[in-house]
Order: structure tokens, then C-alpha cells, then sequence
């Protein structure tokens, strides 16, 4: 009895060492860093697109929301719960050898387009963290939301990635349903005071590299969708943030079902959605019809099709983001040239 307790004691401990997620203030030195990233995985279909991503050789995949369909209203989460199993089933082996990080979108936070007003959000927050494992020590356990940043150091090159959360803090958005537009009320918030004040302090600190993943679209203004537009002066503030950094800017973005480049001054944005769940072909032509994108600062069409992203960081070479499809195809590419990343003079 004592050996087989033993060995269940130990199968178990092999299982929570091999989903491990590398947090805050991660120190590690890097010669080059590959950092995949993808969002809206539902753990409701297959996920074919893990083959290619295996195939990129990544140090790191970050999930940027919608990172399971577990939508709950009742008090035990019991959708959640479900969801959450399963996705770690579907997940293949070898992706818990990599370092993992997350953010969440309404679909993994707990409902659609939701905000503060969700009444389980803590409870969600507990859920997230323990699929995430997240370590004890780590500040979400002890801070309302999942916002976190992480330090990389590549070579001569100081990197921050910074996470943040559009949901936890967010107002109630002036409609009920889809089509949103921007609100005129300037009290409402995206990522709440507590956030808003952690964020201008990570921004603060010098770096050769940003790095930002937002759940939703920073630089999108031309849809009807949920994006950082529809609270203009949460985004205004934002961009004159980012916009007084020396170093390149890049965000990370999700949650549209579609993939995309966005360009303004420093800042660089790559949406990358969904890695399973596309608009099927019929929405595709509805959406174009009714919904077509012009946006100015959007280069090039958007993409309908399953996709990821991978952000090559090598020192002595040019910065490489490049969009691809299902089976690894190029997308998209842009390339931030090895002389805009200026690692300070020791």
C-alpha cells in the first residue's frame, strides 16, 4: 500500500513540474528569444495549428486570452472547471516543457464582453492562476487581476513584457450588446487606478525592448467590436505613454478572430486570432460587406484563417514578427532593424 502511494504521490508531482509557467522578474539570459504567441484556443475543437508552432523551436508561448470558452454564471464555475480540464488534455506534451504565460480575454475571465460588473471574477482569477500555476509568491495572488510583467535579458538587450488586464477594472461599455462605439464619459476605465499606476511605473524603467499584450486591439479604431477605442481617453493616455518611450513598442493583441498589422509612430501591433476557431467563410463575406476594415493605421488586409505568431529577439540580428497560418505558411512580416535596438553603454 505504502508503494503504491508512493507511486501516486509521485506521478502526481511529475504532472505539476511539467505544467510550470515562468512568472515575474524571470532573469534568465538569452543569447536569441523566440516568443510564440496566439489567442482564441477553444478547448471545444482540435488544434492542428500546434504542429507548425512545435516546428518554430520557441523559448516561450504566450496566451492572450480566450484561452479556454468556459463562459459561467453560476457561483461554482462549474463551465470553467470543465473547460479548463480539457484544454490541459488537449495541450500537447511538449508545450509544458516551454515557458508558458498568459493573460486573459472575457471567455477565460467568464463572460462575453465582460467587465468589473462580473460577479465571479475573483473566483475566476483563483481558477486562472492554478491552471496557469502560477507560483505563490507571485503578486496576482495578491492583487486584483491578472497584469504581471516579466524581465528578459538577451544577450546585451534589456527586454520587458508586460501583461496587462482588460477585464477585471473595465466600466460597463455604453451599449448592451455589439455594435460597440466609443463613450463620451471619461470616468469610465479600462484598466482601473490600481493598474493604470503599476503600468506607468513599469513604464518607467529603462529598456532596449517593450513588449505589451493586450487582450483586446490597442491601435484599432474602424470596427464595432470590442477594442481600446471604445473608452478613447483610456486609449489617448495609453498612447502618449508608449509614444514617449525611446525604445520600439510592440503589442500583442487578440481576441478578433482575425489577424492583422498595425502601425503608428514607434508602436508596432500584431493581432494573431484565432489559433482554432475562425469566422466560418459565410460571416467572412457578412462581416466584409458590413463591417469592412479601413482603418488607417491597419497595413495591408486583414487574415480569416487559423494563425499564430512568432517575435524572433536576436542580438546581432534584425527584430523579426512575422504572422503564420495553420501550417506555418508567412503571413505577415515586419522587421524593427538591429540599429533601433539600442542596449544601453555599460
Amino acid at each position: 500500500m505504502n508503494l503504491i502511494l508512493r507511486m501516486h504521490i509521485n506521478i502526481l508531482i511529475s504532472i505539476l513540474l511539467c505544467f510550470s509557467v515562468t512568472t515575474i522578474s524571470a532573469n534568465t539570459n538569452y543569447d536569441s528569444y523566440v516568443l510564440g504567441f496566439g489567442s482564441c484556443i477553444t478547448e471545444k475543437r482540435d488544434q492542428p495549428i500546434w504542429s507548425a508552432i512545435e516546428k518554430e523551436d520557441i523559448n516561450e508561448f504566450f496566451f492572450m486570452g480566450d484561452n479556454v470558452y468556459g463562459d459561467s454564471e453560476d457561483g461554482l464555475l462549474q463551465e470553467m472547471k470543465a473547460s479548463y480540464e480539457k484544454q490541459r488534455v488537449l495541450f500537447p506534451e511538449w508545450l509544458f516543457k516551454k515557458k508558458l504565460n498568459a493573460i486573459w480575454d472575457d471567455h477565460d475571465y467568464g463572460k462575453n464582453d465582460g467587465g468589473a460588473e462580473y460577479p465571479l471574477k475573483k473566483e475566476a482569477q483563483k481558477l486562472f492562476l492554478e491552471f496557469w500555476n502560477v507560483k505563490k509568491d507571485d503578486p496576482r495572488h495578491n492583487r486584483d487581476g491578472i497584469y504581471f510583467s516579466e524581465k528578459l535579458k538577451i544577450g546585451d538587450l534589456n527586454v520587458n513584457l508586460i501583461g496587462l488586464d482588460t477585464r477585471y477594472h473595465r466600466s460597463p461599455l455604453d451599449q448592451t450588446d455589439k455594435p460597440y462605439y466609443p463613450t463620451q464619459d471619461k470616468s469610465k476605465t479600462i484598466l482601473g487606478v490600481e493598474q493604470w499606476e503599476w503600468l506607468e511605473n513599469e513604464l518607467l524603467k529603462e529598456n532596449d525592448l517593450l513588449i505589451i499584450a493586450s487582450s483586446i486591439q490597442v491601435l484599432a479604431t474602424n470596427h464595432v467590436f470590442e477594442k481600446w477605442h471604445n473608452f478613447p481617453h483610456e486609449r489617448e493616455r495609453l498612447l502618449k505613454l508608449l509614444e514617449n518611450i525611446s525604445s520600439p513598442v510592440i503589442i500583442l493583441s487578440g481576441d478578433r478572430h482575425k489577424a492583422g498589422l498595425y502601425r503608428s509612430k514607434n508602436i508596432i501591433e500584431m493581432t494573431s486570432s484565432s489559433m482554432n476557431k475562425p469566422i466560418s467563410r459565410p460571416f467572412r463575406f457578412i462581416w466584409d460587406l458590413l463591417f469592412k476594415e479601413t482603418d488607417d493605421l491597419l497595413n495591408g488586409e486583414m487574415y480569416y484563417g487559423e494563425n499564430y505568431g512568432v517575435l524572433t529577439i536576436g542580438v546581432n540580428q534584425n527584430l523579426m514578427l512575422e504572422l503564420k497560418g495553420i501550417d506555418g505558411e508567412l503571413i505577415l512580416q515586419h522587421t524593427i532593424k538591429k540599429g533601433a535596438l539600442k542596449a544601453p553603454s555599460s
